[in-house]
């Protein structure tokens, strides 16, 4: 098995002479071999089974996300201002997780917790806008936009609620 050890000042750095050094980048003397070292998984520890929110089956479509604020309305969620909308969309794009929906980064303007309110995206680079009148109405809706985030550095893993 090879390893490499990183610290906060850069790779450790073996050198031929016995000397320690570090480097920014790791290439053959950052490199350790350790032969018969085998790491295996402890049986008794599991990752936990998170539970399905209980809910509507999830759909990409605005069926799908009006019973997902139906949902949120019937337990009693504050669905105004940003972060009402934010609820809203949290759980829709945890309920489509499976089909590679994600969250979309949006650390200024319209937000809460740093994350567009009413906007998911798809790993291909299409977006969807989910609701209309974000904060204030929230009329579910499923606008797809072909090919609005090409660059996927904006797309997040979707957050349970």
């Amino acid at each position: 098995m090879k390893i490499r050890i990183k610290t906060a000042h850069g790779y450790l750095s073996f050198q031929p002479d016995g000397r320690l050094e570090y480097r920014a980048r790791a290439g053959a003397w950052e490199e350790l071999d350790v032969e018969g070292f085998v790491l295996e998984p402890d049986p008794d520890l599991h990752p936990p089974v998170l539970p399905e929110p209980p809910g509507p089956p999830p759909a990409t479509t605005a069926a799908y996300v009006a019973a997902i604020k139906a949902q949120c309305e019937a337990a009693g969620l504050d669905l105004t201002g940003p972060c009402g909308a934010f609820a809203i969309t949290q759980r829709v794009a945890w309920g489509l997780r499976a089909v590679g929906i994600g969250l979309v980064s949006k650390p200024g303007g319209n937000h809460c917790q740093g994350y567009s309110v009413d906007y998911l995206c798809f790993p291909n680079g299409d977006g969807v806008d989910l609701l209309g009148d974000a904060g204030g109405r929230n009329t579910p809706q499923w606008a797809v936009k072909p090919n609005e985030f090409t660059g996927q550095d904006r797309w997040r893993d979707p957050i349970q609620p």
